[in-house]
């Protein structure tokens, strides 16, 4: 019995060890004393600080249509992040207006994450949506920066990307069952 015990315990503690390496990354510690630092702080300040950080690294583009479709895209990111299925089709229903006239197609995606109350399913498009933004977005920024971002563990182990606004890493893909998984892969300027 006692076996049976230390043997479920190894397990258990190598599946974890393997699950931190393959989607933590160096900042992983540091990150996680900020977390524990930002718990402390009260919901005020926490506002005041994201809105802060957002104003120092928000992208600029050379077309407003999109800007307004970066920073709706952003909205549905972070409604995918909250695992927030009625926020993600909100904003993914403003990205569609946005989009119908200038880029069909990516309305059309847009417009998929809008029909589904499924989270899970509009995680999948949001994938769809993020390789469609793509040259989009790399083709009007003219100012700032936007990291394209990398969980290796979404869609069971295939990876994904996505586009954030902040280096911080916020995983779509999971929400808060792996919020800092992730990696920038890319800075675009």
């Amino acid at each position: 019995m006692k076996m049976k015990v230390r043997s479920l315990i190894t397990m258990s503690l190598v599946a974890g060890s393997l699950m931190m390496v393959s989607c933590g990354d160096e900042k992983k510690e540091k990150n996680e004393e900020v977390s524990h630092e930002e718990h402390e702080m009260n919901d005020h300040s926490k506002g005041m600080h994201a809105e802060e950080t957002m104003e120092a690294e928000t992208a600029k583009f050379s077309d407003e249509a999109v800007q307004q479709a970066f920073d709706e895209y952003l909205a549905v990111k972070d409604a995918l992040v909250r695992t927030d299925a009625s926020a993600s089709r909100k904003s993914a229903q403003n990205l569609q207006n946005t989009l119908k006239q200038t880029q069909p197609e990516v309305a059309e995606i847009a417009s998929k994450i809008v029909a589904t109350e499924d989270v899970n399913k509009q995680r999948e498009l949001f994938s769809e949506l993020t390789a469609a933004m793509e040259p989009i977005l790399k083709e009007a920024i003219s100012s700032g920066k936007i990291y394209k971002q990398f969980c290796p563990m979404a869609f069971e182990g295939k990876g994904d990307y996505w586009y954030s606004s902040s280096e911080e890493i916020r995983n779509p893909y999971f929400g808060d069952k792996m919020l800092k998984c992730g990696r920038v892969d890319e800075t675009i300027m």
